[in-house]
């Protein structure tokens, strides 16, 4: 059984670079977000915040890709084995997986606030753009410890890299998962236990984990129940469907094609996350069902970027307002405003991977690595065990 599977961290990968271009948009275009004309900075703002075209920036449907795949790839080994000690690893190493880059990359923030590197104050009067100044944290370097290893896990914190509010949803949702799994993983009624924690969570990005985690189950607990949706037009249909969900605007809705999906006295719902999370999800199940989509995701460029797709996601925001920040300073008294963007968007986004494929090599998938000789050194005796005892049961029934 292989340890990961390849389409999957494709999807990943574009979903991480849709992260990325979401963050330069929200810099340099704000008013696709805020829904402000008077702070629009080009003409196809408006329309495009509107349309499925913002699902080339639309980074919240990207984030709720990550929570429905998170969901998906934590429990499927559990389903294809009905095996706990898959539970059991995972669960051990969960928090050091995903504590050790990301404190790594508030770290990285903390050195270029404290150094002085950091720019985006200085453009955000020229961009417009309402988006709080990740260098405006504590410079106490225990303050900076404490949220790069608990805040950042344990209350959304997201001082010092704004990207990680989505920590405390992964930690969490991660051991949603298990704990669902221990408790009612090998029963037929789990789907009533579905039910209800979508109903629970049915306004909470949570949801994504729980779609993953019943794809998942549908997929690969005995024979594959999602099978039977394999007909010519149910792929396309699913895709359009879910991208269409997906691309719902941040801003307002009225006289858009959007518009029927909003229902009246329902001003507290978050129609973004429940929409995104639904759309990802229906997504997720068209790529499920076609091998040539997965045949695409599975190719080298897109396993590539599945690779980098967490260290990008780490470390694009810092040097976006730092290095990006700082370019764009320097050529927009020169050039006029879409000719800075487009000059800093080329020169800053090379850098950005470039700092991605070594944070890459040289921590994630240490981490990684690490990890998983950790986790072996422990289970492997529990499972050489289990396995030595039904063999010697199949030999007494024979």
């Amino acid at each position: 059984m292989t340890s990961k599977i390849a389409y999957l961290d494709g999807v990943r990968g574009l979903a991480a670079c849709v992260v990325v271009v979401s963050h330069f948009f929200q810099v340099f275009a704000p008013s696709v977000f805020e829904g402000k004309p008077e702070i629009a900075h080009f003409a196809f703002e408006g329309f495009a915040a509107r349309t499925p075209l913002n699902l080339l920036f639309n980074g919240n449907f990207s984030v709720c890709v990550f929570f429905v795949l998170s969901g998906f790839v934590l429990s499927w080994r559990f389903f294809h084995t009905k095996d706990r000690i898959h539970i059991y690893s995972s669960a051990l190493r969960r928090y050091f997986r995903l504590a050790v880059p990301a404190a790594l990359s508030v770290f990285l923030a903390y050195v270029v606030m404290v150094l002085g590197l950091a720019y985006f104050d200085d453009i955000r009067q020229t961009t417009s753009s309402s988006m709080p100044d990740p260098f405006a944290a504590s410079p106490d370097v225990l303050v900076m410890v404490q949220e790069a290893l608990f805040h950042t896990f344990f209350s959304y914190g997201s001082a010092y890299n704004p990207v990680l509010w989505t920590m405390t949803y992964e930690l969490l949702g991660s051991f949603l998962i298990f704990g669902f799994l221990l408790a009612v993983g090998r029963f037929r009624l789990r789907v009533a236990a579905y039910a209800v924690l979508a109903v629970i969570f049915i306004d909470s990005y949570y949801l994504g984990f729980v779609f993953g985690m019943a794809l998942s189950d549908l997929k690969y607990s005995g024979r594959d129940r999602l099978a039977f949706l394999r007909r010519p037009w149910t792929t396309p249909f699913l895709l359009c469907a879910g991208l269409y969900l997906g691309s719902y605007p941040y801003v307002g809705v009225e006289g858009t094609i959007y518009s029927i999906l909003t229902w009246p006295n329902s001003s507290n719902f978050s129609f973004c996350v429940f929409y995104h999370t639904l759309g990802a999800c229906l997504t997720l199940t068209a790529l499920l069902i076609s091998p040539r989509l997965q045949s695409f995701f599975s190719r080298k460029p897109f396993s590539y970027l599945g690779d980098l797709s967490f260290s990008l996601y780490l470390l694009h925001f810092t040097i976006l307002c730092s290095l990006g920040a700082f370019i764009f300073d320097r050529l927009h008294p020169r050039f006029p405003y879409g000719f800075s963007v487009a000059l800093t968007v080329l020169l800053t986004t090379p850098i950005m991977f470039a700092f991605a494929h070594w944070f890459y090599r040289f921590v994630d998938a240490v981490t990684l690595s690490v990890l998983g000789r950790w986790s072996k050194r422990i289970f492997e005796p529990m499972v050489r065990k289990k396995a030595r005892a039904v063999k010697a049961e199949k030999t007494e029934s024979m």
